[in-house]
């Protein structure tokens, strides 16, 4: 079904895709059928890649079992990496957000520090023993009371982890007075992320288009969440796969009737998969 009447003309010539709730299954693991289609449409001279809310230590393996050939997007657009490193890279020093991060913690909100070593926490939580397990990374533990260094560092991303009522508020609240005008959605059901200002996953993907050579509508772009509504708008075609929110069904171009990772073989086989092979692919 689409939830915009329109036509299609150009052949798709790069699919990006967020992973975990899109390309992914829900045991966050890549599914055969989705390689399969993957590949399929690269023997063909397609390009694919992923943008994804997760940092480099956590979303690179995805680029081994893909076999991508060009730069993927991390931490909702603020990073760029390829080949296994990390190539274009945004960041902030958390002394701006320290007031809002201790007082999120004292208000029992996991506050998670992206930094390109890894990630940090301030105690640890079931929710953070859950992100742990999900994305099969250890955090380390920061006292934020016994050593102040930690508000000196430099991050990509920061995520406050917990109930919502609690978090918009004490954002609203700090907003005012922090020096940056910092990027920032909600990714998950319990997920406020804070990037660096102007970054997003469609101001990522279209600086790779640039890079590229490829127009907005030679791109077909698939998500589940609202930070990926930039993305799918910035694209020819935007997707949302069926376990997506309404709001994003409403703005995107086609609804999948299938979710995440089978969602995403549904629109490859739909828009890319029905003509022949697609214009050679661009030197990366």
């Amino acid at each position: 079904m689409c939830s915009r009447e329109r036509e299609f003309m150009s052949a798709i010539r790069l699919i990006v895709s967020d992973l975990d709730g899109t390309l992914l299954s829900p045991d966050h693991s890549l599914s055969k059928s989705v390689i399969d289609a993957v590949e399929e449409f690269t023997s063909r001279g397609g390009l694919f890649t992923f943008a994804t809310g997760r940092p480099f230590l956590t979303a690179a393996a995805f680029e081994t079992q893909l076999q991508l050939q060009l730069p993927y997007i991390l931490c909702n657009g603020s990073v760029l990496a390829c080949t296994g490193q990390i190539v274009e890279s945004q960041d902030f020093m958390l002394d701006d957000l320290a007031g809002l991060l201790e007082e999120a913690d004292e208000q029992l909100v996991d506050v998670l520090m992206f930094g390109e070593g890894g990630v940090s926490v301030f105690r640890a939580s079931e929710p953070v023993a859950a992100y742990e397990a999900k994305e099969k990374v250890a955090c380390s533990l920061v006292d934020r009371t016994a050593d102040a260094s930690w508000r000196v560092g430099r991050v990509q991303k920061v995520i406050l982890m917990g109930n919502m009522n609690v978090i918009r508020p004490l954002w609203e609240r700090h907003q005012p007075g922090l020096k940056l005008q910092y990027s920032t959605f909600q990714s998950e059901v319990n997920y406020w992320e804070i990037i660096p200002p102007g970054q997003s996953k469609g101001a990522a993907l279209r600086r790779l288009a640039e890079r590229l050579d490829i127009r907005p509508d030679e791109i077909m772009a698939i998500g589940n969440q609202m930070n990926d509504l930039d993305m799918l708008l910035a694209a020819g075609i935007g997707v949302a796969v069926a376990n997506s929110p309404d709001e994003l069904k409403a703005q995107a171009d086609y609804v999948c009737e299938a979710g995440y990772g089978d969602g995403v073989v549904e629109a490859i086989r739909r828009f890319c998969l029905k003509t022949g092979p697609v214009q050679s692919a661009v030197e990366i």
